[in-house]
């Protein structure tokens, strides 16, 4: 191919002086990898030859249900802070584990077993011996390793004690450093923000202490809450107006069809949505 032979670089010696010729100052960007999908994931799992069709499904699920990723608007995965961390400490501690390789050796194995070509017996004790040493290892170290809280310049707005961020299986949050006396927390990314990232200044229709903010569930689906959960349970499926129902005092909620009543049992609706009432 005449194109790819005008990419070769011919011999060169070194420290030899090169004419040059033409310079192009062309700018590119550095894209980063696109987000796996459901079904890009798969299909690179199935490349790279880990899993197989009857354990795909419990894959996704499992990776949503212990919270290392959620769904974004694109309904493309993104890692979440327990995800991260959770990758970080294996590949820190555990790299041959979670080597792609050592993965596809495995399932061949399984292979084999399932033909009958070797003994599962063989096969686990090949694997577990020497992981069984190394996590009584790295137990020690990990354990040993004490995760502090960290200090912030925020304040309680209950009692007015320094917040600090902990971290939990969720991820990251505020804390409030008079706790067990002192109970309050908030979301630390969306503590006053809805999905857009713009400030919501709701103020929670239940506690009216915080603020009502955008979540997701496991699945990617958004909801509002309060950014004191879990000491307020307060949630809806469509985003609060901030103003309550002249028939029934409940939280006003913008839906598809308009504004209407949270309350399932109160059928007060508008016609007109918040944006429409915006323009």
């Amino acid at each position: 191919d005449g194109r790819i032979q005008e990419n070769i670089l011919p011999p060169l010696k070194a420290k030899e002086n090169l004419d040059l010729k033409e310079l192009k100052p062309d700018q590119h960007f550095t894209q980063p990898p696109a987000r796996y999908s459901e079904a890009s994931l798969i299909k690179s799992l199935e490349a790279e030859g880990i899993g197989r069709p009857s354990t795909y499904a419990p894959i996704i699920s499992t990776i949503q249900d212990r919270n290392y990723v959620n769904k974004n608007e694109d309904r493309k995965f993104a890692p979440t802070e327990i995800g991260f961390t959770v990758n970080d400490l294996l590949v820190a501690h555990f790299p041959e584990v979670v080597d792609i390789k050592f993965t596809a050796h495995i399932e061949e194995d399984f292979d084999k077993i399932a033909e009958g070509a070797i003994a599962w017996t063989e096969v686990l004790k090949e694997f577990y011996e020497p992981f069984k040493k190394n996590l009584t290892a790295k137990y020690e170290t990990v354990v040993k390793q004490k995760h502090e809280p960290e200090k912030t310049d925020k304040t309680c707005p209950k009692c007015g004690a320094p917040l600090l961020i902990r971290a939990s299986r969720f991820g990251k949050f505020y804390a409030c450093s008079g706790f067990p006396k002192c109970r309050y927390t908030a979301s630390l990314t969306e503590e006053t923000t809805d999905q857009n990232g713009k400030k919501t200044e709701l103020a929670c229709p239940k506690c009216l202490e915080g603020n009502v903010i955008a979540r997701r569930t496991k699945r990617g689906k958004t909801f509002y809450g309060c950014s004191r959960y879990p000491d307020c349970d307060f949630a809806l499926w469509d985003k609060p107006t901030g103003q309550k129902c002249p028939q029934c005092l409940s939280p006003l909620v913008e839906g598809k069809q308009g504004i209407k009543c949270s309350n399932k049992e109160c059928d007060y609706k508008e016609k007109e949505s918040v944006s429409q009432i915006k323009d």
